[in-house]
């Protein structure tokens, strides 16, 4: 009787810890919405991330549609009960100027102007950027991923370290300015921004030819793929000009060095 009572026993005891033993999908949702949310609504999670395989690109999890399905289903939390300060860290494999911008165009776009870059660590060609900010809200992780890939940047793994703390590991496709123009050889485009600041994007070297409306003072600025400046160039009051492109030149700045609104009436710019 005391053998088969054993038995019993370690049978119950096999079973809880298989039970335990969670995939990496339920590691995840857990991390993102405390262990108390996930036991209380398992069934539905089972539910709404069926299959699981579906959730798992080449053998990665797809945290970017995890995130969504907990998002459109009510399950992911993202007010705190007071105002309270709310850390988001950023990690990626590319320079800080770059990721940097591209994390302050993204929260800018989101009416998040007041957010401060708390710390910045470049170590072993790997940024890593801490905005901090008071807030009642978590930012929002979905709409921050969309922005931050008008930049280039997608999602690798996000993992929340506190309530109020959110980490973002993230990888560089391609390094973009949103509001770049991509200019092509041979190509010759009009292109008007109010603000009178204009970026280029330039796939290849040759002269660049830009014409305006009214005169102004050219400010003619180099940057490559990292946003690492090759080279500032200031020209004299004129209408047009052109210039050579600098070699690994991926981005040109262009505007008025003393009255940034001269430009608003718009450029004709010419890559030959």
């Amino acid at each position: 009787m005391r053998v088969f009572l054993r038995i019993f026993l370690v049978l119950i005891l096999a079973s809880q810890l298989h039970s335990q033993n969670l995939s990496i999908l339920d590691e995840k949702i857990i991390n993102l919405i405390g262990e108390t949310s996930y036991n209380r609504n398992k069934s539905f999670i089972n539910k709404i991330f069926a299959p699981k395989e579906s959730f798992y690109q080449s053998g990665n999890l797809d945290i970017y549609r995890v995130l969504a399905t907990l998002q459109n289903n009510g399950l992911l939390k993202l007010k705190f009960a007071s105002p309270r300060e709310f850390s988001a860290i950023f990690t990626a494999q590319a320079s800080p100027i770059l990721l940097l911008k591209a994390i302050n165009q993204s929260l800018s776009n989101m009416a998040y102007s007041y957010s401060i870059p708390s710390e910045a660590v470049y170590k072993d060609e790997v940024s890593t950027i801490r905005m901090s900010l008071m807030t009642e809200h978590i930012i929002d992780p979905i709409i921050l991923l969309n922005e931050l890939r008008k930049s280039g940047f997608v999602v690798v793994n996000i993992n929340q370290n506190a309530q109020n703390e959110w980490e973002y590991s993230l990888s560089l496709a391609d390094s973009k300015i949103p509001n770049a123009t991509f200019l092509a050889k041979g190509n010759s485009i009009n292109i008007t921004e109010v603000s009178g600041l204009y970026w280029l994007e330039v796939g290849s070297l040759g002269r660049l030819e830009v014409q305006s409306a009214k005169i102004f003072n050219p400010k003619i600025v180099f940057f490559d793929r990292n946003l690492n400046i090759l080279d500032i160039q200031k020209l004299s009051r004129r209408r047009d000009f052109n210039i050579s492109i600098i070699e690994n030149t991926k981005f040109i700045k262009i505007s008025d060095e003393i009255l940034q609104s001269n430009l608003k009436g718009g450029l004709n710019v010419r890559l030959r």
